[in-house]
């Protein structure tokens, strides 16, 4: 009985050492996980902000690449600012170009008066005549300075400049206006253009029958020339001709003040188009040929009978000559060239 007891009171003990070891074990388990987890933390936390710190040295890096090349761009100026286009402020620009008859106005800009401490505290500030690029929905084009009169954050533009932008007359005209980006930037000198006017017949319809000097008229309204930018020349027909600027030299955007620039006028956009059409119905015709001949190949060519029986009048008649394979075949053939 006493021995009985005994081994009971032994696996008793045996079964709570047991758990007491297990209950141990799963302890240092989760111990260890929990370490196990706030190291893999800690080294995330770490790659994290070395990846932050890294890619804030690139962006500083990045921004002061940027400063440099739009610093060389202005000749040693710096300015760069985000500005709204205005009603108010394209107003202003119209009534300060009228009143002072400018005749190179049609790409000038008009400024906040801000603007003109932060440019003409820069020593390399070029008053008489400075450029600026314009950039909105994904497009840039240049112009000449007006003057300082605008609104504080406001920028008048006139419809030349906004025609080339794609800026809707209706946006300007609401309250906060549209956004673009101004930029002080030196223009090299302009020495050739190239231009191509969109409709047909350009040389005929242009006023007074001289293309250079319509184009040297329009010019002499501008003081900048940027390719992609869209012209205005009067026609013979009292309307206006559309020409677009495909190429400048010695840059996309030159400056056109008292240069002497060489204007290199292209075939039309619907002359090209033409062109093309014409080329395309060629080549559709020549593949219709080669299918042709490829489906209707000639006959073999048959050696002359030996002896023949003289025709009467009577066989004639009764026998009308057919034509051959190969007369069809040419008959079709040129069919298929009088489509042309």
């Amino acid at each position: 009985m006493l021995s009985s007891t005994l081994a009971s009171s032994k696996r008793r003990l045996q079964a709570e050492h047991s758990s007491l070891i297990d209950s141990a074990l799963n302890k240092q388990s989760v111990r260890s996980q929990a370490l196990e987890e706030a190291r893999a933390r800690r080294a995330r936390e770490k790659e994290a902000a070395s990846a932050q710190r890294a890619a804030s040295h690139e962006r500083l890096l990045h921004e002061e690449e940027q400063l440099f090349l739009t610093r060389e761009k202005g000749g040693g100026v710096l300015f760069s600012s985000e500005l709204r286009v205005t009603a108010l402020a394209c107003a202003s620009l119209h009534d300060s170009g009228a009143s002072k008859n400018i005749r190179r106005r049609a790409d000038k800009i008009l400024l906040p008066s801000s603007a003109k401490a932060e440019l003409e505290n820069q020593p390399g500030f070029v008053k008489g005549s400075p450029s600026f690029a314009i950039t909105a929905n994904g497009k840039t084009t240049h112009a000449g300075l007006l003057g300082f009169g605008a609104p504080d954050q406001q920028i008048g533009l006139p419809p030349s400049i906004l025609e080339n932008l794609n800026i809707d007359d209706a946006d300007v005209g609401k309250i906060q206006g549209v956004q673009v980006h101004v930029q002080y930037v030196r223009l090299p000198k302009g020495q050739s253009a190239k231009f191509q006017p969109v409709q047909a017949g350009f040389e005929e319809r242009v006023s007074g029958g001289d293309v250079e000097a319509a184009l040297q008229t329009e010019l002499l309204t501008r003081c900048t020339l940027t390719a992609g930018d869209t012209l205005h020349v009067p026609s013979s027909e009292g309307a206006t001709l559309t020409v677009r600027v495909v190429g400048a030299e010695p840059e996309s955007a030159v400056q056109v003040v008292d240069v002497d620039l060489e204007a290199i006028v292209l075939p039309s956009e619907e002359a090209e188009a033409a062109m093309e059409a014409a080329r395309r119905r060629e080549a559709a015709l020549e593949e219709a040929r080669r299918a042709f001949e490829a489906a209707h190949p000639p006959p073999p060519s048959k050696p002359a009978p030996a002896k023949m029986q003289a025709a009467t009048p009577e066989s004639d008649e009764q026998q009308a000559p057919q034509p051959s394979a190969e007369e069809r075949r040419r008959a079709a053939l040129e069919a298929l060239e009088k489509r042309r």
